[in-house]
């Protein structure tokens, strides 16, 4: 009787959340090609839905801010490099020009791909003001109810690129991590808007076989960059009270910059679906470390939180 009454309540909260969160859904399934499971969660699909619905944890709205993110990294990692912020500001039409004579880029610091990247030679100011006035117009996370997004103030701000000397791209290195502790890492090599390649890897630098279905895999060769360790250290630092998080860092050499946090990957829409497939990076999420099923509620949401964690209990132990 207990089981059947827990996944009722489940199952009722669920179903609001459906009705509440529609364009979330509708999305997701655009994505995903199903409806998200939330009684319990079991794909990490799934789980990001449930974290985006349920589990808003104050820390995500800190990682959602790229600027806020930054001086948390600083304050927990005082040996990390940090791109610095070379301007800020309300609007991009307020950036002044000699601020564009340099590599860098334009960034917002409430959304997700918002950024612009500049030579400091040829720069079409007319365009960039257009795109931000566009990215800036509406609030970022709305059609997949990344609650993290919600209450961050729009800030455009101009980021020095972290480059070599010949304008190479750095190696982009992100750890993801479950419990506390680092999972897998992906590595990507290449500017956004030129030729990309990643891949993932293990966290002995042994090549993971899984890979996203829209960018091409790294050369069977090609080795992580030398600091690879003292990023996965790094992550470990900074997500210590998080269930699942994916830290992202930029390497050249043996140097390291922090970059930002996400706590909605790819809006928490992955190709990868399979139970099979995802093991490896996200076999360790337990939904019972989240900050939603650790903190204590009041009225409908204690008897949600409670019912929701026994029926993962059963789903634990049967496993």
């Amino acid at each position: 009787m207990g089981y059947l009454l827990d996944r009722l309540i489940v199952k009722s909260v669920s179903a609001v959340m459906f009705a509440r969160h529609w364009r979330a859904i509708f999305n997701f399934w655009r994505h995903v090609g199903r409806l998200p499971q939330l009684c319990p969660p079991v794909r990490h699909n799934d789980k990001f839905f449930w974290r985006k619905v349920f589990d808003h944890n104050p820390l995500f709205q800190v990682f959602c801010d790229k600027l806020a993110s930054k001086e948390w990294a600083r304050e927990r990692l005082p040996d990390v490099l940090i791109p610095a912020t070379v301007w800020q500001g309300a609007s991009a039409r307020d950036i002044p020009d000699d601020v564009l004579t340099q590599p860098a880029f334009i960034k917002a610091n409430n959304g997700s791909g918002y950024n612009i990247r500049i030579d400091g030679k040829t720069v079409d100011r007319r365009n960039i003001e257009a795109r931000f006035s566009r990215w800036l117009s509406r609030p970022y996370g709305q059609a997949n109810s990344e609650w993290g997004y919600k209450h961050v103030p729009c800030t455009v701000f101009v980021e020095e690129m972290v480059c070599t000397s010949e304008g190479t791209a750095p190696v982009m290195v992100n750890v993801y991590t479950a419990g506390g502790k680092p999972a897998v890492v992906f590595c990507i090599t290449g500017w956004k808007d030129e030729n990309r390649y990643g891949s993932f890897f293990n966290l002995d630098g042994s090549r993971v076989s899984q890979q996203p279905d829209d960018l091409a895999g790294l050369p069977d060769n090609w080795q992580p960059p030398t600091c690879f360790d003292k990023v996965i250290e790094y992550s470990q630092t900074l997500v210590q009270d998080t269930d699942q998080m994916r830290s992202d860092f930029l390497c050249l050499d043996d140097k390291v910059w922090f970059s930002e946090m996400s706590p909605y990957p790819l809006s928490g829409l992955s190709s990868f679906d399979s139970l099979g497939d995802e093991m490896q990076i996200y076999g360790g999420w337990n939904l019972m470390q989240s900050w939603f099923l650790r903190t204590r509620h009041t009225g409908w949401k204690q008897h949600y939180a409670n019912a929701l964690q026994r029926l993962l209990k059963d789903d634990l132990a049967a496993s």
